[in-house]
Parts: C-alpha cells; sequence; structure tokens
C-alpha cells in the first residue's frame, strides 16, 4: 500500500513545505502584476531543442536595437518569477526561455509571463520518463501558445510534425519558418557548413531576403538562428541590425561551441545535455568536417525509451561509421559491442572517469585534429577541452554542484570531499556565493 508522503515527514518538514509554497504563490501573484502593468514587449521561447540557443540570438539581436532583460539557460519557473519581479519600466523587451521538465510545469509559467511573441522550436522526446513521448510533450509545451496576448504572434518550426496541431492550440497570428516546408512564411536555402567553415545560409520571407553568416559548426543551429531571425523581424528590428548581431553571436559554452588549442585539437564541446534524439545531428557536425584526425567522446546518454544497451550500441556503430576514434566515459562501453578487431585497433577505449578520458587524450593528441564531446551535463566533459587551455585540478566525478564548468571558480581547485559530509542546501549556497563573489554567476 502507498504510503501518503506527508506520513514520512516530521512537523516541521509540513510546516516548511507549506511555507515554501505559499511564498512562491504569493511571488507568482506579484510577477502577474508586475508583467501586466508593462508596456514591454515580452518573448518567450520553448521547445524540445535548441531554445538557450534561440533565446540568446534573440536577446543579442534585441541588444542592438533596444533595452532589454533576457533570462535563458535557467529555465525554470522561479527563474521565470524574477526575471518579471526584476524587469523595469525602462526595458523595451523581456525575452525569457521557458522550459518543462514535468507535466503541469507550463501552465503556471505562461499564464504569468503572457508573451506577445511566443515561439515554439521544435518538439521532440525530451523528459521521457514524464512525457512518455513527443506527443505528451506538445501537449505540455502547446500551452505557451494559449496564453500569448491578444494581438500577439506565434513563431512555428514549419518543418516539425507537430506543427498543425500546435497552430490550432492559439488565436494569435501564426508564422511559420522552415528548411524543408515550402508552404511557411520564412524559409531557409543556400545552407553551407563544415568545419572549420560555419554556418551560412538565405533566409527569404514576405517580401524579404536576408544572408546570414554565423559562428556555429553545425547545419542544425539553422533552426535556433532562423527563429531568432524571424522574431526579430516580427518586432520590427531593421535587416542591417540582425545581419550584424547573428554574425557576432557566439554558440553558448558546451552548446557546440568550439574552442580552439595552441599546437593542440579543436574541441566542439556538446556537453550540456545529450538526449537521444540530438546524437545523429552532433555526428553530422563531425562528418561534414574537415580535419587531418577526428575523434568522438561520448558520456551519458539521456531521454530515450527501451534498452540503454541499444541506445550506446546504435550511438557507438554511427560514431564509428566517421570518426576515426571513439573514446567512452562511464561504464557504458560494454553496452556498445565493439568487435574484438575494433579493441584491438584501438577505434574503441574506455574510461571509467573524465580525468582518465583527458590523460589519454593530452597523451595522444595530435595538432589540428578535431575532437568532439558529447554527453549529459553530469559528466562534466567539458574539463577534457579546459584542461588543454589552463589548469584543472577538479577532476571530481559527481560534484554536486550544478551548472557547468566554463566559469566555475573552483574547476581550478581540489575538490573538497568535506563539503559532501554536510548538508548539501548550505554545500550549494556557499558555492553559489563563491562564484558571485568571484564575478562569476550564471
Amino acid at each position: 500500500m502507498k504510503k501518503n508522503i506527508l506520513h514520512l515527514m516530521s512537523v516541521s518538514d509540513i510546516s516548511r513545505k507549506l511555507r515554501t509554497g505559499s511564498k512562491r504563490r504569493r511571488r507568482i501573484r506579484r510577477a502577474s502584476r508586475h508583467r501586466l502593468k508593462s508596456s514591454s514587449k515580452f518573448i518567450a521561447v520553448t521547445g524540445s531543442s535548441g531554445k538557450s540557443t534561440t533565446t540568446g540570438i534573440l536577446s543579442h539581436i534585441l541588444e542592438g536595437h533596444g533595452s532589454i532583460r533576457s533570462q535563458y539557460g535557467r529555465n525554470t519557473i522561479n527563474a521565470v518569477i524574477r526575471t518579471l519581479l526584476h524587469h523595469r519600466a525602462d526595458e523595451q523587451f523581456v525575452v525569457a526561455e521557458l522550459g518543462v521538465a514535468a507535466i503541469g510545469d507550463m501552465p503556471p509559467m505562461a499564464n504569468m509571463f503572457q508573451p506577445d511573441l511566443a515561439i515554439i522550436t521544435m518538439i521532440g522526446n525530451e523528459h521521457y520518463t514524464s512525457f512518455r513521448g513527443p506527443d505528451g510533450v506538445a501537449l505540455e509545451k502547446g500551452v505557451l501558445l494559449e496564453n500569448i496576448m491578444p494581438g500577439g504572434v506565434a513563431v512555428l518550426n514549419g518543418d516539425d510534425l507537430f506543427l498543425p496541431k500546435l497552430a490550432k492550440r492559439t488565436a494569435a497570428r501564426v508564422v511559420t519558418f522552415g528548411c524543408e516546408n515550402t508552404d511557411v512564411n520564412y524559409r531557409v536555402s543556400g545552407i553551407s557548413v563544415g568545419y572549420p567553415n560555419l554556418l551560412s545560409f538565405t533566409l527569404t520571407g514576405q517580401g524579404q531576403k536576408l544572408l546570414l553568416e554565423t559562428q556555429f559548426p553545425g547545419l542544425h543551429f539553422w533552426m535556433p538562428v532562423t527563429a531568432a531571425v524571424v522574431a526579430a523581424l516580427e518586432l520590427c528590428v531593421p535587416i542591417d541590425i540582425i545581419q550584424a548581431r547573428v554574425a557576432t553571436f557566439l554558440p553558448i559554452n558546451g552548446r557546440c561551441s568550439v574552442l580552439q588549442t595552441q599546437n593542440g585539437p579543436n574541441f566542439i564541446l556538446d556537453t550540456a545535455k545529450a538526449p537521444s534524439g540530438t546524437l545523429g545531428l552532433a555526428f553530422d557536425m563531425v562528418e561534414s568536417a574537415s580535419a587531418p584526425r577526428k575523434r568522438i567522446v561520448l558520456g551519458i546518454i539521456s531521454d530515450y525509451a527501451g534498452s540503454s544497451s541499444r541506445q550506446y550500441r546504435d550511438a557507438w556503430q554511427a560514431a564509428n561509421s566517421i570518426a576515426d576514434q571513439v573514446i567512452f566515459v562511464g561504464k557504458n562501453i560494454t553496452s556498445a559491442k565493439p568487435s574484438a578487431q575494433d579493441v584491438e585497433d584501438e577505434k574503441i577505449v574506455g574510461f571509467a572517469t573524465t580525468q582518465e578520458a583527458y590523460e589519454y587524450i593530452k597523451a595522444t593528441s595530435t595538432p589540428g585534429e578535431l575532437i568532439l564531446l558529447k554527453g549529459s551535463g553530469n559528466l562534466h566533459l567539458e574539463r577534457i577541452a579546459l584542461a588543454f587551455n589552463k589548469q584543472v585540478l577538479c577532476w571530481e566525478p559527481r560534484c554536486k554542484m550544478g551548472g557547468d564548468c566554463f566559469t566555475c571558480p573552483g574547476v581550478s581547485r581540489v575538490f573538497n570531499r568535506k563539503f559532501l559530509k554536510r548538508k548539501e542546501v548550505f554545500d550549494r549556497l556557499a558555492f553559489w556565493r563563491l562564484r558571485k563573489k568571484s564575478g562569476y554567476f550564471i
């Protein structure tokens, strides 16, 4: 018989939980009132992939056109509440990324934010344990469209199979973009990419034609770039500003950002997350690239149905077909089931920790080779690349501090295991204070 969770909690725990819920409800009401009093343009971005990059690019474009408050990377309801409460009257635009991890996450955020323009980048198979597939994801994210303000705009991916269903969820004007679908308002053509050459393409629609040059190493970034540019055009940003700002936007750290080393490898860091559906996009970057040697480092894969063994086996076979060597980090190399010949030829190698993988790569690296780091954020694979350019002393397998290692001041310090003996909440508070004090706070 399933026990009520309250039976397992102390009186003080129950009281604290109730106070926390009451406090959040009060903050939501305050944020909602603050939003409705504002005359700024509110733009919300969601989707299964590309939402952080879309929000980042659009924010970068709008910064060249007016005053702005932006929020991305952290996309929970608490982040949205803070964005609304800290929004000033003199800010012309408020751009926020809205993420969901479970059923019921979107309604309070969407109802509170009420965007003038909403973007859905795509619908995919994310947070599988909660949504059980793309249909559940579409149902949840579509709530955002139902909360667009009167006279608002919905910017939707015309190549997405869920477009017809999503478009029916809103009374707002729907604007579509796409690469394959010709029946869209804005169409992408003339795509060119192949590292070290970066992505460029032409966007045509609504009587306008833009040549867009970017800093992205992969073809699939046409989607977030286009979503952001279409939104900017709908917000009446001049074309020359859009083109100039897109050309200077650098990929977000860990989301296919590029790190070059002196007389060493070049890295593409796709280390923020690794849903199984994104592996092919990452591998395509390696396949289209030109380099004297190509290697792929694979960490933990997430968001899939069925057997984990099959996921890692398929990942190994796909990576092996395009890379000179595949390096597994973690225990999942056994699931790949490589042949004895591949193991003997070192087409595939495996290491238990990120540090061991780094030491191997450092010892075997060659100038100009291309190395893709792909895996969920919990292994912090980005340290492999960072260690080529600066001292990395923290090789803790699971630091439990959240975030990434790009701006963490602790990456150059030996991890203090005594932290783990204290309550985790105090560890986190001390850690974030350290970041803020050091001038690094995401």
